[in-house]
């Protein structure tokens, strides 16, 4: 594995809207990049599904989450945050410290209408 930098980035998996595949890929993406950096995932949702993987899953580390800032000094390149299917109060300082907030959206009017919302 090669280490990009000191600092983990944060990537965001985002919507305010449920079953869109957040979790999903999430969970796809952490895989894929831990083939070639040194990845975690966490989850803010309470409902917590990546969470409920901490003892499945292997190869990826899942955190519990402790708040983006100190997530961006944990010994990682990249940390995917997988947030719940509604907006909280929480989320502005999750995006504010992500480097990339993903927005997984299906095509259909309900889903680019709540796009939109959580743009706005």
């Amino acid at each position: 594995m090669t280490s990009i930098r000191n600092m983990a980035k944060i990537i965001t998996i985002a919507h305010q809207k449920g079953g869109v595949g957040k979790s999903t890929l999430a969970l796809n993406l952490a895989y894929r990049f831990s083939n070639e950096v040194k990845t975690a995932l966490t989850d803010t949702d309470p409902q917590g599904s990546i969470m409920q993987l901490k003892d499945i899953v292997e190869g990826i580390d899942i955190l519990d989450y402790e708040g983006a800032e100190s997530l961006k000094r944990k010994p990682y390149d990249v940390i995917f945050i997988d947030t719940p299917p509604y907006l909280i109060e929480n989320m502005i300082p999750v995006f504010l410290a992500s480097d990339f907030v993903l927005i997984p959206t299906k095509a259909g009017i309900p889903d680019i209408m709540a796009r939109l919302k959580m743009l706005g």
